[in-house]
């Protein structure tokens, strides 16, 4: 399998550093990608610390943007902004969403507005945009995280949203709690 690489927004990036098993992160991608506009605007001393141990270790890469992808960063966020159906994006969002398409990475959001221009926007056409939700997933799907019935995934939801104080859509989470106990289940 080759290596699957993420690109992480600030939103993604400060809830994360709070989940007690926030290293699975790296179980799910071998390297996650961070805008130097990303690291700029964050101000937690937790994240900082954990953001300073993981790109030291390599796991995290801190990375300057090409002019180009500035340059299309900035196109995308004026562009999104002039959509009255999307929700605007600021130009952190929109570095990630144009490295995750030119890279081919994952890119790590909370950020409706990222979510729904990836979904609508012919410029955006293949990028995957993920948030804890689809990590959480992923790493219960693969085994990164055990869990042998729907109680033991609804527990380590409701865990990151403790950890975290982020609250997940309540249609999403029901979707994506049946995906994965269909899962676990197809793997008996």
């Amino acid at each position: 399998m080759s290596p699957r690489y993420a690109v992480a927004d600030t939103c993604f990036v400060i809830d994360w550093s709070y989940y007690r098993r926030r290293d699975v992160l790296f179980e799910v991608f071998s390297r996650v990608l961070v805008p130097e506009t990303v690291l700029r605007e964050v101000e937690d001393e937790k994240t900082i610390v954990w953001l300073s141990k993981k790109l030291a270790s390599g796991d995290m890469v801190l990375f300057t943007p090409l002019s180009e992808d500035l340059r299309k960063a900035e196109r995308l966020a004026l562009l999104v902004a002039s959509k009255p159906h999307l929700r605007n994006i600021e130009l952190p969002e929109a570095v990630c969403l144009v490295v995750g398409k030119r890279m081919e990475a994952v890119v790590l959001t909370e950020n409706r507005g990222a979510w729904l221009a990836a979904s609508t926007l012919d410029e955006l056409l293949g990028v995957e945009v993920w948030r804890a939700l689809e990590v959480l997933a992923e790493a219960l799907k693969k085994g990164l995280i055990k869990a042998s019935s729907r109680e033991d995934v609804v527990a380590v939801f409701n865990e990151y949203s403790r950890d975290t104080r982020h609250v997940f859509p309540t249609r999403d989470l029901e979707e994506t709690v049946r995906e994965v106990v269909a899962c676990l289940v197809g793997r008996r």
